[in-house]
């Protein structure tokens, strides 16, 4: 942990305003860009990130306005002349949207496309992708137009980066003629009479490249790619299955088991992924998984997912009554089977553990939870949502408290939606009992110390019989 007292940098605190305490626009993993409004103003010296920026760089350009250094050019000459409005002279995200677009110099007209940009000074924009969210001056990210008035790919709710398109290398979804694979599920197609392509989302394809274009020999750039490949973002327009850079798992995907798993890789005697990163911690003790011994004291599968009604971790959607009213408790999902192995009530109550802890949850008995047959045997697994926690209207015990930390070596996101536990009827123990039940499962899965599962089994012992590849 950094400790004040012992950081040799100085550390400033900068009071935020929360994602309901300022404009602006927010974007996720599926690519959509939407705008925000602004609900309430952020409480005492709180500011939005972009106020603090904004400001910093007003100051530290006024107390440099003289010097003539070339090294303070670049501060001096950037743009920094975005408007600014309210008590507290907050600087517009709309101007910051407007220049991350991209915009001709001369006339100040926004692009509508990344190919309008130049490198020859005439046009400015922030980043490539996002060029078209500000087209014709209008924030095409503040769009909600409903679902009922526009078609299913909704190209009028916010604005997917790049070029609002919702489903990349969607020129697949045609064959090599540019004829739909299917009548009933056709996305883009080439539509010969207008030579061009066409459908209901913006084509991931050059909109006039038919698909009989072949490329002279040598041709580079876009230009060298065929009318019949669709994946345009590649140098040779086709899909990787082999990738020989850019993974730190080599270039071929395979399959491995999670760091916690049941049972053993059938495919391979590596187990889990050797690459994974891996903290070493006595807080992050981690349940034993083939070819250890003892895996069978952890027999079950759980996964984490969301609901509908809360948000995250569920800390702001929990003290909305009616969302609370609606998700009130904390629930582990089970399988007729497994309830009936078990002694689980349905709205009864249960406790899920593992070498980390314990937590418990009202069952909710569904054969949406299908058990699993792997290696000759049956495998049952549990589900449980994420969004508990011990404030709100409604309260529960969190689902995080479940995992250890493991990370994926290329992006380093957390091995947090699937691990491994065992299950027991009635609410868990509290104070020392709860710490003397966790102390148990460590002592009979092996060790009371932290562990990690082996990250190279290739050459571990194996009970079972290893499939030679």
């Amino acid at each position: 942990e950094i400790v004040p007292e012992e950081c040799r940098t100085e550390v400033f605190f900068l009071p935020a305003a929360s994602h309901v305490e300022k404009e602006g626009t927010f974007t996720q993993t599926q690519r959509l860009l939407q705008w925000r409004e602004k609900a309430v103003e952020p409480p005492g010296d709180a500011r939005s990130e972009l106020w603090f920026f904004y400001h910093l760089g007003r100051i530290i350009r006024e107390r440099l306005a003289q010097s003539t250094r070339p090294r303070d050019r670049a501060l001096l000459d950037l743009n920094w002349n975005y408007p600014t409005h309210g008590p507290h002279a907050e600087p517009s995200a709309e101007s910051v949207l407007y220049e991350i677009n991209g915009y001709d110099v001369a006339s100040g007209r926004p692009l509508s496309s990344s190919t309008e940009m130049k490198d020859d000074g005439s046009t400015a924009g922030g980043c490539w992708i996002y060029t078209g969210v500000y087209a014709d001056g209008v924030n095409q990210a503040a769009r909600r137009k409903p679902g009922a008035e526009q078609s299913l790919v909704a190209l009028e709710w916010g604005w997917a980066w790049p070029s609002n398109r919702r489903i990349l290398y969607n020129r697949a979804s045609a064959d090599p003629d540019g004829n739909p694979w299917s009548e009933r599920k056709k996305y883009v197609w080439w539509d010969p009479d207008k030579g061009e392509w066409t459908g209901y989302d913006v084509p991931d394809f050059e909109k006039t490249k038919a698909p009989s274009y072949r490329p002279p020999p040598n041709t580079a750039g876009v230009a060298g790619i065929a009318g019949d490949d669709p994946f345009i973002l590649q140098g040779d327009g086709k899909g990787w299955l082999y990738a020989p850079s850019g993974v730190l798992d080599g270039p071929l995907p395979t399959h491995y088991e999670p760091v916690e798993s049941p049972v053993r890789n059938p495919l391979y005697r590596q187990q889990a992924n050797p690459t994974r990163k891996v903290y070493t911690h006595p807080i992050n003790t981690l349940n034993p998984s083939p070819p250890e011994d003892h895996s069978d004291v952890f027999p079950l599968v759980f996964t984490v997912s969301r609901l509908t009604e809360h948000h995250t971790a569920g800390g702001m959607s929990r003290t909305v009554s009616p969302l609370a009213e609606l998700q009130p408790e904390m629930f582990v999902e089970v399988s007729p089977e497994l309830a009936a192995e078990r002694g689980l009530d349905h709205l009864g109550w249960a406790h899920l553990i593992t070498t980390r802890a314990a937590i418990e949850a009202r069952v909710l008995v569904t054969d949406r939870v299908t058990p699993l047959r792997v290696d000759g045997r049956v495998i049952h697994q549990v589900w449980v949502p994420y969004h508990f926690g011990y404030e709100g209207l409604v309260t529960g015990d969190s689902a995080n408290d479940l995992f250890g930390i493991s990370l994926d070596p290329n992006v380093l996101i957390q091995e947090s939606k699937v691990g491994t536990c065992d299950i027991r009827p009635g609410r868990r123990p509290r104070g020392p009992d709860l710490r003397d039940l966790v102390y148990d499962y460590r002592r009979r899965s092996g060790d009371l110390s932290h562990r990690y599962p082996p990250v190279v089994t290739t050459d571990v012992a194996d009970s079972s019989s290893d499939q030679e590849g």
